[in-house]
C-alpha cells in the first residue's frame, strides 16, 4: 500500500535518473527536459541536499520512482561501484511491474555492450535525433495506462501532461519543430475529451495553414539555407472547477527579416463545457469603447500612446484574451507589429470591471 499511495501522490511523474558521474551532462539535460514537460526528475546533484545520507536518498529516491532512466555508456556499465547497485535495484523493483510496463528506459551514450539483465528491455541511442520526443512518449503512454487504472476522482483538477502534433512535411531543408500543447487525462472535474478537441483544433488550423504553404510549388525554400523554425508553446492563465484559460503561441522562421509570432487563446468553462467570448465574461455596450477605457485607464504610459492606434482592429471574434481571479489580460500580439510585441499585453483588475 505504502508504494501505490506515493505513486497517486507524485500522480505517475516521479523519474529516476541513474548515470555514471562522467555522464552527468547527459543526465543533467534530460532532467532539465523532463521538468519542463511536468515531470519530476530525480538526479543526485540536484535533489541531495548537503549532509544528507546519499546512501539512503538514493535508495528511496529509486525505489519511489514510477519510471527509471539508465543512461549506459562504456564507463557506466564497467564501472564497480553505486552505479552497477542503482542497475541492480532498477532491475529488481521492475520484477514487481506487469509484464507490458514501461518501466526501465535504457539509453545507449556509445557502442558499449548492454548488461544481460537488461537486454530484454528496449533502449534507445543518444544520436537518435527524435530521442527526447520517443522517451517523453513513452513515458506518457505508461502515465497514462497508470492513470486509467485509478478512479477519476483521484485524478487532480490540473494533472495534465503534454501534446505533440507532427508536422509531417518533407522538404529539401530541415525544420526545427517544436509543438508542445497540454492533453488533459479523464478526470471528475470537467470533460476532458471537449477540452483537448479545441486545444487541437486550434493547433491544427494553424498547422494545416503552414502545410499548405511550405507543400505549394512556390521555390521560396528550396534555394534558402536558413535555420528554419516553427514553434508551438503554451501558457496556461487560470485552471480552476470553472474555467480553463491559456494562450497558444506560434513563433516560426522561414527567412525574411525576422521571424512570425501570432497567438490564440482559448477560454472555457466547464459544467456544462462551452467555450467562452469577451461578451460571455464581461458586461460593456461597445467593444472598443470597453478596450479603449482599459487602455487609458490600466496601460503604460507608452501602451496609452501606442496601442490605442491599434483598438479598431479588434472585433468580438478575434480579439484575444485570458483571465484569472485577479487579472483580465486582453493581448494585441496578432494586431501590432513585432517591434512593438512587448507592449502587446494590457493588464486589467478583475475588481475593478464588470463581471457578468
Amino acid at each position: 500500500m505504502g508504494k501505490q499511495k506515493n505513486e497517486r501522490q507524485s500522480m505517475y511523474k516521479e523519474v529516476f535518473i541513474s548515470h555514471a558521474r562522467e555522464d552527468y551532462l547527459v543526465a543533467e539535460k534530460l532532467y532539465d527536459f523532463l521538468t519542463r514537460k511536468g515531470y519530476s526528475p530525480w538526479l543526485d546533484k540536484k535533489k541531495l541536499k548537503v549532509g544528507a545520507n546519499w546512501d539512503y536518498e538514493v535508495k528511496k529516491a529509486l525505489k519511489e520512482s514510477n519510471f527509471v532512466i539508465l543512461l549506459l555508456s562504456s564507463t557506466s556499465v564497467n564501472k564497480r561501484g553505486y552505479v552497477q547497485k542503482e542497475f541492480k535495484y532498477a532491475v529488481e523493483y521492475s520484477e514487481s511491474k506487469l509484464i507490458d510496463d514501461i518501466y526501465l528506459i535504457p539509453i545507449l551514450l556509445d557502442k558499449c555492450k548492454v548488461p544481460e539483465p537488461l537486454n530484454k528491455f528496449q533502449w534507445i541511442e543518444i544520436d537518435n535525433e527524435n530521442i527526447y520526443e520517443e522517451i517523453f512518449d513513452s513515458i506518457n503512454t505508461q502515465r497514462e495506462k497508470y492513470l486509467n487504472s485509478i478512479s477519476q476522482e483521484d485524478i487532480e483538477l490540473n494533472d495534465y501532461t503534454s501534446f505533440s502534433i507532427k508536422l509531417d512535411i518533407d522538404l529539401p531543408n530541415k525544420i526545427d519543430y517544436l509543438c508542445d500543447l497540454p492533453f488533459f487525462y479523464n478526470n471528475s472535474h470537467f470533460d476532458s475529451h471537449f477540452v483537448n478537441t479545441f486545444i487541437q483544433q486550434k493547433a491544427l488550423g494553424v498547422i494545416s495553414g503552414y502545410r499548405k504553404w511550405l507543400n505549394s510549388d512556390d521555390d521560396f525554400l528550396k534555394d534558402r539555407e536558413f535555420p528554419f523554425y516553427f514553434e508551438i508553446s503554451h501558457s496556461i492563465k487560470n485552471l480552476n472547477k470553472e474555467y480553463l484559460s491559456l494562450t497558444i503561441f506560434y513563433n516560426s522562421f522561414f527567412g525574411g527579416a525576422h521571424p512570425t509570432t501570432s497567438i490564440d487563446t482559448l477560454n472555457i468553462a466547464f459544467n456544462p463545457e462551452r467555450t467562452l467570448i469577451l461578451s460571455d465574461l464581461i458586461e460593456y455596450d461597445n467593444l472598443h469603447d470597453f478596450v479603449k477605457k482599459c487602455v487609458l485607464e490600466y496601460g503604460t504610459e507608452v501602451q496609452k500612446d501606442t496601442l490605442i492606434n491599434f483598438i479598431d482592429y479588434l472585433t468580438e471574434e478575434n480579439i484575444n484574451f485570458v483571465f484569472n481571479n485577479e487579472f483580465l489580460e486582453i493581448d494585441f500580439t496578432n494586431q501590432i507589429p513585432r517591434v512593438i510585441l512587448a507592449l502587446g499585453t494590457l493588464e486589467i483588475p478583475m475588481n475593478r470591471i464588470k463581471r457578468r
